[in-house]
């Protein structure tokens, strides 16, 4: 069943301590299938782990462990640990685990004009969701969450995947794509095309 909300622990690795870092979550955090997941950035710089939360009292679970990566993490780290909290909204095709367990992912962020919210549901569901659910043979699932707290507020895309990236991509940077993304820079993202970013992550151990 897909999480209701989802946090999501960014940690920002130091040249050189890619695979160390690796290593010591494996060997020690605590990765439950229901619960929590980690995966990396396809350069090593950046470790994500995925932590699922059917209520927000279950952050109070978390508070200790919180406090202790501080100092856990801190020798792999060229920047503090950054968190975003995030909230289910709908999907055009439903991820069937609370947290992303595929062989990668990839966070797709847009930063929405808020007077222009409703009318990008609308849009999105006759434009990128139709590109998602015609390509729903390479996407395993693809869930839209919207911020309840974060650095970087808005719209994030969580789309899964077993297959190869550049076949995964394809629908994505086709022409037809490009004019979808020129129609939200145009009226729906605030800042236009920079309100947009996404970045793919493989699954660790892979």
């Amino acid at each position: 069943m897909i999480s209701q909300y989802l946090l999501i622990n960014c940690y920002s690795v130091l040249k050189g301590q890619e695979q160390n870092i690796q290593d010591f979550v494996t060997k020690n955090a605590t990765i439950t299938l229901n619960k929590n997941s980690f995966y990396s950035s396809l350069d090593g710089d950046e470790l994500i782990e995925f932590i699922s939360l059917n209520s927000l009292n279950e952050l109070t679970d978390y508070e200790n462990r919180f406090a202790l990566a501080f100092s856990d993490y801190a020798c792999y780290l060229r920047g503090d640990i950054k968190r975003e909290l995030l909230r289910y909204v709908e999907s055009p095709i439903k991820a069937r685990t609370a947290i992303p367990q595929t062989n990668y992912v990839q966070l797709r962020h847009v930063e929405v004009l808020p007077s222009a919210y409703q009318a990008y549901l609308k849009w999105r569901n006759e434009t990128i969701f139709e590109v998602v659910r015609n390509n729903s043979n390479t996407i395993d699932s693809f869930d839209a969450y919207h911020s309840l707290i974060s650095q970087v507020p808005g719209v994030m895309f969580i789309s899964c995947f077993n297959g190869s990236i550049e076949e995964y991509m394809e629908p994505f940077t086709n022409d037809h794509y490009k004019n979808i993304i020129t129609q939200a820079g145009d009226s729906y993202i605030t800042g236009g095309n920079e309100g947009l970013y996404t970045k793919v992550y493989k699954k660790l151990g892979m």
